[in-house]
């Protein structure tokens, strides 16, 4: 993702408000009856284009439950995630 640890952190809080949230050494564990999310992040080195410089941040999420729910958990993450061109 193209956001720092700052900004890809202040994204999620509205996402962790209707979750059981653990903070982590490098993410988080969210919690809920029957199932369990763990986000993990990571800073990569800055990308440069030209004069642009872009933060880079590896995020990766690990579901537990079913297919459903793990869905369920993508679409909502991406709610919040979701950026618009223009």
């Amino acid at each position: 993702m193209t956001l720092t640890l700052r900004e890809f952190e202040r994204q999620l809080q509205p996402l962790l408000n209707s979750w059981t949230a653990e903070p982590q050494a490098q993410g988080w564990h969210l919690r809920r009856p029957e199932r369990s999310v763990v986000i993990s992040c990571r800073q990569r080195p800055a990308l440069r284009l030209g004069v642009l410089l872009l933060p880079r941040l590896d995020v990766s999420i690990a579901c537990s439950g079913n297919a459903d729910q793990e869905a369920d958990f993508i679409e909502e993450f991406l709610r919040y995630f979701r950026r618009s061109g223009g």
